[in-house]
């Protein structure tokens, strides 16, 4: 099920054409679901395999395969840098073909669906300049208050692990931002939500992605930072222009956490 959206004459902030094809809302929200079941199918598969692989390395040396030792050498190794960048791959090859293939639609790609359209590029540097402030007033508020970092921030620390910095710096912005402000935003955008609603329901859902991994003010500040790749997209009507921006942000902190080991 589909629907087409028109822009109302002289509102800039409406980036469809009269013949713009847009996911049907409820159809956005069971495909999220499906999504939300993909990620979780991707860290299962990518256990599993692991999993598989030591007991096949034991039974290789002639070894018995004790389920309890597996079991301890896999929930180790999950922790690890190069799991979190293994588990995220399974979960990026399950989850970008499905996005790609429910954004597509009789007589629109799944570009033009998921708004993968050019920008103005002088918007570049303004909106720099706010990742910039952003990522200052995060830094000076961590110092402040003596933000604890926590176990996952700790466990990539100094890690140097080239696989998960591409995998922050590449693979993370590419998925959530086709998911989050490519496909749900388009979806959303022009129901009773409107902007406001659908930047709120976006922010929220991208920070529950993240759930577990940090504490609550970190998670505060994934919240904000949701919020401004929400305006970034409104404003430039592409969803280029928050991919460069996360990009950007996930470049900061691989380099800093992951190479200079400062939390």
């Amino acid at each position: 099920m589909e629907h087409t959206a028109s822009s109302p004459a002289g509102d800039p902030s409406e980036h469809f054409t009269s013949e713009q094809v847009v996911p049907a809302p409820w159809r956005a929200t069971g495909w999220l679901v499906v999504f939300a079941l993909l990620h979780f199918i991707g860290v299962f598969f990518y256990i599993a395999g692991y999993g598989g692989y030591l007991g096949a390395q034991l039974g290789a040396q002639g070894q018995v395969m004790d389920p309890a030792v597996i079991q301890a050498q896999v929930a180790a190794h999950a922790a690890t840098p190069g799991a979190m960048a293994g588990m995220y791959l399974a979960q990026f090859a399950l989850i970008l073909p499905v996005l790609l293939l429910v954004s597509r639609f009789k007589h629109q790609s799944a570009g033009q669906t998921l708004a993968i359209r050019a920008f103005p590029v002088n918007q570049i540097l303004p909106w720099l300049a706010v990742l910039a402030a952003f990522l200052a007033t995060q830094f000076i508020v961590y110092r402040l208050f003596e933000i604890d970092a926590g176990d996952f921030m700790q466990t990539l620390a100094g890690s140097k692990h080239l696989l998960l910095a591409l995998v922050l710096v590449i693979a993370a912005p590419l998925l959530e931002e086709l998911v989050f402000r490519g496909y749900l935003f388009q979806a959303w955008r022009n129901t009773r939500l409107g902007f406001s609603g659908t930047l709120l329901l976006t922010s929220v859902l991208f920070t529950l992605l993240h759930w577990g991994q940090y504490n609550l003010v970190q998670l505060g500040f994934i919240f904000a930072f949701a919020l401004i790749l929400g305006f970034t997209r409104e404003k430039s009507g592409s969803v280029l222009l928050p991919m460069l921006l996360h990009l950007c942000n996930n470049l900061v902190a691989a380099i800093v956490v992951l190479y200079l080991g400062i939390l």
